[in-house]
């Protein structure tokens, strides 16, 4: 009785361990429970923290964007001096355009005369420049033939004269000619033109004191110097080249600076009309960044006709051509229907390459105007391409 009731209790603590282990169970399970929503609130923090740094991020691209586009905004960009960068001939015709319309226009309007007194000087620095520049580039290019001539010459000496009488002399597969040129010609055609150059020194000191080419070497030697002596001064034009576009680079931002400075001025001082006024003392055609080139048209029977308004330079060229019967005169003038130059003539469906200075004009200025007169009995059509 005892022992069962013994038993019994050993049963109810057997029971009770085993709530008792159900119990702790229950609790682990809320310990899980509760670091996975520990997890989880660690989890929120971090992608709250990432939102708030992107948040900050974004914000400083926006000021950085907006203060670029502060700093970019094209109106305190000189445009004058931007279109002009890589082309000075472009800096030219635009401030001949100024330069004229300033001194044209102070007699209407007296404001404009004092925006002439200072821009003019800058003006014919800049005219100076370029024809000092354009002047050293065609001494450079003659120079540049002269060496290639030069050694055209030295050359065909080498291969005509010179070497069959070393052949003559030594046969192609001796050891002496070998000794004369080890590589054979490479060294005359192959490399820039200073090795080619040091090729004919080479050949000289080859040929040293061998008596029976001693005739040879003197020529060799000849014109070793004469291809120095081209090759020297040709470096010395490019030196003077070289100065020459620093200064016109100085006079062309100078001139381009100041007719940015007289828009502020043409701006201000005429703002009710300051449309009609830039486009009456700033050249906008040569100003736009992709200027037209093309010009197409058709012209009737005796008429005359306006192609097109452009300042052009002496050395500047077109190619036109017309596309009908009969003959036909092209002038460059003053105004729009104006024959106020030599009249250049064009006889039909034949292409012609045109220079601005067959007109006989000095004033290239006001000359703009590309005026055609027909001289034929039919309707005829034009094209004309600045070149």
């Amino acid at each position: 009785m005892l022992r069962v009731l013994l038993s019994g209790q050993t049963q109810r603590f057997a029971v009770l361990r085993v709530l008792s282990s159900r119990q702790t169970r229950r609790f682990a399970v809320l310990r899980v429970l509760s670091s996975g929503q520990t997890q989880r609130f660690a989890v929120l923090r971090v992608s709250l923290l990432v939102q708030t740094r992107l948040i900050k991020s974004l914000l400083i691209l926006l000021i950085l964007k907006t203060t670029k586009m502060i700093e970019d905004w094209k109106y305190v960009d000189n445009q004058m001096e931007l279109v002009t960068r890589h082309s000075l001939k472009r800096a030219v015709i635009l401030s001949m355009f100024h330069d004229n319309a300033l001194l044209a226009l102070s007699v209407t309007y007296p404001e404009l005369l004092p925006l002439y007194l200072r821009y003019h000087p800058l003006h014919l620095a800049l005219v100076a420049a370029y024809n000092k520049h354009t002047s050293s580039g065609s001494v450079q290019q003659g120079n540049r033939l002269s060496v290639s001539q030069e050694y055209a010459v030295s050359k065909a000496l080498l291969t005509e004269e010179w070497i069959p009488e070393i052949l003559r002399i030594y046969k192609k597969s001796t050891p002496r000619y070998k000794a004369l040129f080890p590589t054979g010609l490479k060294p005359f055609n192959k490399g820039g033109i200073d090795e080619k150059i040091a090729a004919f020194n080479v050949l000289s000191e080859n040929i040293g004191t061998d008596a029976a080419l001693a005739t040879i070497k003197t020529d060799v030697d000849s014109n070793y110097a004469s291809l120095l002596l081209a090759r020297s001064t040709q470096s010395s034009a490019k030196t003077t080249t070289s100065d020459n576009s620093t200064a016109s680079e100085e006079a062309r931002v100078a001139a381009m600076t100041m007719q940015y400075r007289n828009l502020g001025n043409i701006m201000d001082n005429f703002y009710d009309t300051r449309e009609k006024m830039c486009g009456l003392v700033f050249d906008l055609v040569t100003l736009r960044e992709n200027p037209q080139t093309i010009f197409t048209g058709a012209i009737v029977e005796g008429a005359t006709d306006n192609i097109l308004a452009h300042t052009f330079l002496a050395a500047d060229q077109f190619a036109a051509k017309i596309v009908g019967s009969g003959s036909f005169n092209l002038y460059l003038s003053t105004t729009p229907t104006g024959t106020d130059s030599t009249p250049v003539p064009m006889t039909a469906n034949i292409k012609k390459i045109i220079t601005a200075s067959s007109f006989g004009i000095s004033d290239y200025a006001n000359h703009r105007y590309l005026v055609v007169v027909s001289l034929s009995v039919e309707v005829a059509s034009y094209r004309v391409q600045l070149l």
